[in-house]
């Protein structure tokens, strides 16, 4: 069960990233019209959403470890 719950969040926190990041680029591409936005900024923004990305690949991890746990355990 807890296991499951921390998939969830780890998913949850992965869609937070992404949503973050996304808006993090529509900012900068706002900003872009009024002044020079560094291309740090850019790679801040686009690090975010593919940490996001990542999370989502941990939690889907996790619960196919969970599902193979469950079904070694409750074989023949």
């Amino acid at each position: 069960m807890g296991t499951t719950i921390l998939a969830w969040l780890i998913a949850i926190l992965g869609l937070l990233m992404i949503a973050g990041g996304i808006w993090d680029v529509v900012e900068l591409w706002n900003q872009r019209r009024q002044t020079l936005v560094p291309l740090r900024e850019w790679g801040i923004a686009i690090g975010l959403i593919c940490g996001g990305f990542g999370m989502f690949g941990i939690a889907q991890a996790l619960r196919l470890l969970r599902a193979l746990v469950i079904v070694g355990v409750g074989g023949p």
